[in-house]
C-alpha cells in the first residue's frame, strides 16, 4: 500500500507539471519533475526510523513517496514529449522507445544494486538500514541530471506552437477540442491499462511472489534469487522495446501493440501456471523473461504513439494526466490486487487475473486506435 500511495499522486502531478510543461516549454517541466524527485528519494533515505521519532516516520514515508509519484506524474509525459518532438519523422518510434529504456536501465541498475547487496550481506542488513542506501544512489542520480536538463534546448514543435500564437482561432475550436480532448483522454486510459498491470505485476510484485510460490532444488526462491530473476528480465525488456520502436517505424504502431496484447492475453496464464512448477533458476528466468518480452513490445510503440495522439497545446497534459490515471488504477495496486486475488481464489496462478483484464481492455482500444505514423506532430 506504501508502493501504491505514490500512485495516487501520478494523475496529479501529471496533470499540474503537463499544464506547466505545455505552457512554459518541456524542458522547464523536466527540470521540475526531476528537482521534485531528488528531494523526495533523499528524504525515503534519509527519514530516522520509527523508534526514533514514532509515528512521524511513516507519516513522512507516505509523503515522500507522494512527493515521487507527483514527480513522476509530470515526468513521464514531458520526457516522452521531449524525446518525441525531437525526432525525424521517420525515427519517431526509435527515440520514444529510448524513454522506456531509460526507466529500464533505472530498474536494472536498481535491482542489481539491491541484489548484489542482498546476496554480499544478506536480507537481514538490507531490512536493517541496508534499503537506504539505493535511495542514496538515486537522490545522486538525480542531481547529477539537473545541470545536462538545464544545459538542453527547448524542442522546434514547442517553440514553433509558441511563435503562432493565435488566441481568436484558439478561441473558436475549443469546444471541438474539449469534445475530442474527452475521447483521447478516456480511450488512453484504456490504451495503456494492459502495460501498467503487466510490468507492475512482472517486475514490482515477482520478487515477493517468486520467493512464496515457486521453489527451486526443493526450496522457495530466495531474495538474491529472485531480484536478480528480475534485473535479467529487465535487460530482456530493453532489448525488445529499442527493437519493437525501431520496427514501428517501418510498420506502424498499431500491429506491435495490437500484437503485444493478444500475446498477453493468450500466454499469461500458461507462462504463470509453468512458473509455478518450474524446478530451476533458468527456468524460473526464462518465464520471467518471456512474460516481460510480451509486455516489451507493446512498451516500444507506445511513447511515440502518445505524443502523436495529442496535439502540441495540450500534449503533455493530455497524455501525462491519462496515462497516470491509468497507472495508478492498473499498475499502482497491481501487486496489492495480485495478493488478493491469490488470498480469495487459493490459487497462485490467479496472480495474473488482472494483467489478463486490463489486457483484454487494451486489445479493444488498440483495434480502436487509427494508426499515428507519420502524422504531423506541429
Amino acid at each position: 500500500a506504501t508502493f501504491g500511495v505514490g500512485f495516487l499522486a501520478r494523475p496529479v502531478g501529471g496533470l499540474l507539471i503537463g499544464i506547466f510543461g505545455d505552457r512554459r516549454g518541456r524542458k522547464p517541466a523536466l527540470i521540475l519533475s526531476i528537482s521534485l524527485m531528488g528531494i523526495s528519494t533523499a528524504m525515503v533515505a534519509l527519514i530516522p526510523d520509527y523508534k526514533s521519532i514514532g509515528i512521524v516516520a511513516p507519516i513522512l514515508l507516505v509523503l515522500a513517496r507522494m512527493a515521487q509519484g507527483f514527480a513522476a506524474g509530470g515526468e513521464w509525459g514531458g520526457a516522452a514529449s521531449f524525446l518525441v518532438e525531437w525526432a525525424p519523422q521517420h525515427r519517431r518510434g526509435l527515440f520514444g522507445s529510448f524513454h522506456i529504456t531509460g526507466i529500464f536501465i533505472g530498474t536494472v541498475a536498481g535491482s542489481a544494486l539491491i541484489a548484489a547487496m542482498t546476496s554480499a550481506f544478506g536480507a537481514g542488513f538490507m531490512a536493517d538500514w541496508g534499503w537506504r542506501i539505493p535511495f542514496v544512489f538515486g537522490a545522486l542520480i538525480a542531481l547529477i541530471a539537473l545541470p545536462f536538463r538545464a544545459r538542453a534546448e527547448e524542442t522546434p514543435v514547442f517553440v514553433e506552437e509558441k511563435v503562432q500564437d493565435d488566441e481568436a482561432e484558439a478561441v473558436e475550436v475549443a469546444p471541438l477540442k474539449k469534445s475530442e480532448l474527452g475521447l483521447k483522454l478516456a480511450h488512453t486510459f484504456f490504451l495503456v491499462g494492459m502495460q501498467s498491470a503487466a510490468v507492475y505485476t512482472f517486475t514490482a510484485y515477482f520478487p515477493a511472489f517468486l520467493q512464496k510460490y515457486v521453489t527451486v532444488a526443493g526450496h522457495l526462491v530466495g531474495p538474491g534469487q529472485a531480484l536478480w530473476s528480475n534485473t535479467i528480465a529487465s535487460v530482456v525488456v530493453i532489448v525488445v522495446v529499442i527493437s519493437s520502436g525501431a520496427v514501428s517505424d517501418k510498420i506502424g504502431r498499431k500491429p506491435g501493440m495490437l500484437v503485444s496484447s493478444l500475446l498477453v492475453l493468450v500466454l499469461t496464464y500458461p507462462l504463470t501456471q509453468l512458473l509455478l512448477q518450474a524446478h530451476t533458476f533458468l527456468a524460473v528466468v526464462l518465464i520471467q523473461s518471456a512474460l516481460a518480452a510480451l509486455v516489451a513490445i507493446f512498451l516500444g510503440c507506445m511513447p511515440a504513439t502518445l505524443v502523436e495522439f495529442f496535439p502540441t497545446r495540450i500534449r503533455v497534459a493530455g497524455l501525462s494526466s491519462s496515462y497516470n490515471l491509468s497507472s495508478a488504477i492498473f499498475g499502482g495496486f497491481a501487486p496489492l490486487i495480485a495478493t488478493a486475488l491469490i488470498a480469495v481464489t487459493g490459487m497462485p496462478v490467479a496472480s495474473c487475473f488482472w494483467v489478463l483484464f486490463a489486457a483484454l481492455l487494451s486489445a479493444v482500444a488498440v483495434i480502436m486506435l487509427k494508426e499515428t505514423r507519420g502524422v504531423d506532430i506541429r
